[in-house]
This record gives structure tokens, C-alpha cells and sequence, in this order.
């Protein structure tokens, strides 16, 4: 709290060479000049407060998630409405098998019915594509599993209940449980809204964003120590102070970007060019960081920086997974 509420003087002078003398800081803080900058963790906590600040307050809750209307191709559709029969199907011998009471098995039954129904008017008439019934039913969410039978147990003490009496072999395992468990969790606490749940699940993932780009940090400063790892005057703690630099950089210059796009479009001007042109400039600022920093010939950074883009999009997707799930889990 003292971070970001207390500006201290060297924070300006240390701006000044973080933006115009990319990776000069990190070398300074690698030779023990540290006591004329703003500590790496300070710059981090102050330009990453104030970036999410801004980006939050700009950005309205309800364009946190899209969703898409447009109804399925006659063949997608079709090839869903099977997939669901036979998993309804399956569905119903475990509730059979499960002793579940007849109203609820009776209800699946109507469900399959209007499946089957869909899938023969659909063969007949293309245009029947548009009217069907099959995908009106229960929810639209479905936590990475593709069990559409969660709709069929209205409580988690009902799940519960049916796996208890289904025998060892044919129980869901651990991850798919928690999954299906969650599903029917959010099913009645949004009252089988689908879109108001992937709301949910978007905005808590968005406000989860701050968390996942620190967790990055070491990742990312572990990539870059495998990329160096020949350069011995490089300890793993300095790979971790430029990446502070880095993403300190990147904050001031996306958030300069997203400020200026602000200012002309109140002052109705083309804001087209605005973020070309500071997407180029985080480009640039990237590769002047690490040509700086490691001081390497320009076609070897080059080299590098095309792996460290392509290193750090198999740890964003990585991340992503987890916090996504953790998002809707945390709900």
C-alpha cells in the first residue's frame, strides 16, 4: 500500500531510463548501482497498480465475454444432437442402474425424445436448423466436460447420490467429478442462465489477470536463464530483475497507448494507426532490452527473441488453463 500510494523522486529519473535505455537498469542493478533507482519490486508494484487501474476502470463489465447466436451449420448441428443421444442414452442406463427415481428418469426420456425428433425433422428440412429444441435445454456451459446430463440433477447431493450407487468401475474419476460438480454448483446457483455463467467465470478470470502475470515472471525469467545458459556472468536472480524491467516497460507503454486512444476518439480522430503503432514500439522495445541486456550480436538476438516469443506462448497458454479453471472453480 505504501508503493503505491508514496511516489518516491527517483521514480522519474528511473522512468527516464527504463523507457530510453531499454535493459540499461538491469545492467546497473547487475553491477551494484542500485541505490540512485527505484527498487525493481517498487516499479513493479507502482506501474502495475496504476496499469490495471486504468485498464479496469476503461473497460465495462458487460464486454467482458461475447457470445455468438449464430445457429449451427445443418451438419455440425446434426453431428452434436448424435453425440447427445448417445450420451443421454448412456445417462439413463446409469440412472437405471443407480436406482435415481422414475420422474427423473422419465424426464431424460423426454429429452431424449425431442432429440430424436430434431435429428429426423432436421434430415427432412434443413431449414429446421434454426428451431431446434435439443439445444434449449439446460444450460449452455459445460466445464470442460461434455456431459450435457448435468442439467438432469437439479443439486450436487443428487450427483452425489447416483455416483454412490453406481458400482466402483463406472464412477467418474476425480478431475471429471470436481468438473460435473462444479457444473451443477453454478447450473442452480445462476439459475441454468448459461451466458450470465460464462459472465461470471470471464470477469472473475479478468480480475485473476495481475495475479497471472507476476506468476509469469519467474517462468518467463527461467526461460531466458535456459536461453543464457552459456552466459555464466548471469545469475537466475538477474534474468528475474530484467524481466521486471521488461514488463515495468511494456505496462507504461500499453497503458500510453491505451490513454492516447482514449484522447482521439473523445476528440473523434482515426484511432486505427494509435495501436499499430505502440504494438510496433513494444516489438522494438523487447528486442532493444535484450540486445542491450545480453549484448549479443544483433542476428543472435534476433534469433532469441523470436524464441522467446514462441517459448512464452506455450507458458500463456499454460497459464491461462489453470486460472480459467480456477476462475470457475473459485465461483
Amino acid at each position: 500500500m505504501y508503493d503505491i500510494t508514496h511516489f518516491d523522486g527517483k521514480f522519474f529519473s528511473t522512468l527516464k531510463y527504463l523507457l530510453f535505455k531499454p535493459g540499461f537498469l538491469s545492467h546497473e542493478y547487475l553491477r551494484g548501482r542500485r541505490a540512485s533507482y527505484l527498487h525493481p519490486i517498487r516499479m513493479y508494484v507502482f506501474t502495475s497498480a496504476f496499469f490495471f487501474l486504468v485498464f479496469f476502470s476503461m473497460n465495462k463489465e458487460n464486454d467482458v465475454v461475447k457470445f455468438n447466436e449464430t445457429p449451427p451449420r445443418r451438419t455440425t448441428a446434426a453431428k452434436q444432437m448424435e453425440r447427445l443421444e448417445k450420451e443421454k442414452t448412456d445417462d439413463f442406463k446409469d440412472l437405471a442402474t443407480a436406482g435415481i427415481s422414475i420422474p427423473k428418469r422419465e424426464s431424460l426420456l423426454q429429452q431424449l425424445a425431442i432429440t430424436d425428433s430434431d435429428i429426423a425433422r432436421l434430415r427432412r428440412d434443413t431449414t429446421y436448423k434454426n428451431k431446434l429444441q435439443t439445444f434449449n435445454q439446460g444450460t449452455n456451459f459445460n466445464l470442460f466436460t461434455s456431459d450435457k446430463s448435468d442439467t438432469i440433477y437439479k443439486k450436487v447431493e443428487q450427483y452425489d447420490l447416483a455416483q454412490s450407487k453406481l458400482p466402483a468401475a463406472r464412477r467418474d474419476g476425480f478431475f471429471k467429478r470436481k468438473l460435473r460438480r462444479q457444473n451443477i454448483h453454478l447450473t442452480e446457483k445462476y439459475n441454468n442462465d448459461g451466458k450470465a455463467i460464462w459472465t461470471a467465470v470471464f470477469d472473475k478470470f479478468k480480475h485473476l489477470f495481475p495475479q497471472m502475470l507476476f506468476v509469469s515472471l519467474p517462468l518467463f525469467a527461467l526461460m531466458l536463464r535456459l536461453l543464457y545458459v552459456r552466459r555464466k556472468q548471469f545469475f537466475y536472480v538477474n534474468h528475474i530483475v530484467f524481466s521486471i524491467h521488461l514488463y515495468c516497460g511494456t505496462f507504461i507503454i500499453i497503458l500510453a497507448g491505451i490513454l492516447l486512444n482514449a484522447l482521439a476518439d473523445m476528440m473523434n480522430l482515426g484511432t486505427e494507426w494509435i495501436g499499430l503503432l505502440f504494438t510496433l514500439a513494444g516489438f522494438f522495445y523487447w528486442y532493444k532490452s535484450m540486445r542491450n541486456f545480453y549484448e549479443q550480436r544483433r542476428a543472435k538476438t534476433i534469433l532469441k527473441y523470436f524464441l522467446v516469443f514462441f517459448l512464452s506462448m506455450f507458458i500463456w497458454i499454460f497459464l491461462f488453463g489453470i486460472f480459467f479453471i480456477f476462475s470457475a472453480m473459485a465461483i
